[in-house]
């Protein structure tokens, strides 16, 4: 139906295309919904928000960042100002890949842009930091985190103090352990 109504010219409107895309990203089929994506709008289809929101986070979920970076691009050349979810899902997708020097980048040039980071962006690079064994760099952030006023979830303070201990850094996991006790009060 999508092919026939892109080959027959015919542009549905944002709603309609929004609702198709969301379905059938779900069903897995995220190169097809790229490719529809770059066909309408060729066909003079302008994307919203929540266009960008729908393909960055499916984009995201299959490896394709130099696709969720297009797609960003596109979306800030258009004048959206992008949540904060969709910096989580690119330094997700770069940090599942190893990239973790240029998720650290990204992240560093999303606070100079002045798109604050918001508890979830903080909560997710912790956590994948954890996930790959960088438990130093995932004291930082939480550090950071407290800083800007955000308050990390337990898990957080977990995956930290935790990791520290499995390799070997007692001292830094005790005074993550005393800096949550500070600012739980507990």
């Amino acid at each position: 139906m999508v092919r026939r109504m892109t080959k027959e010219g015919f542009v549905p409107d944002i709603a309609t295309f929004n609702s198709l895309v969301e379905t059938i990203c779900k069903t897995e089929e995220i190169d097809f919904c790229i490719d529809m994506y770059h066909s309408v709008c060729k066909l003079g289809l302008c994307p919203d928000i929540n266009t960008y929101k729908i393909l960055i986070l499916a984009a995201s979920k299959v490896d394709r960042t130099d696709e969720v970076f297009r797609l960003l691009n596109n979306s800030i050349e258009q004048g959206y100002k992008p949540f904060p979810s969709f910096y989580a899902h690119i330094i997700k997708g770069l940090c599942k890949k190893g990239q973790f020097d240029d998720a650290f980048s990204f992240f560093g040039e999303m606070k100079i842009k002045g798109h604050a980071p918001n508890r979830l962006v903080y909560t997710m690079l912790i956590t994948m930091c954890g996930h790959a064994g960088r438990f130093v760099e995932a004291a930082n952030y939480l550090v950071e985190m407290t800083e800007l006023g955000l308050a990390p979830i337990s898990r957080c303070f977990d995956i930290v103090t935790d990791g520290l201990k499995n390799c070997g850094k007692h001292d830094l996991a005790k005074r993550i352990e005393q800096f949550e006790v500070s600012l739980r009060r507990v």
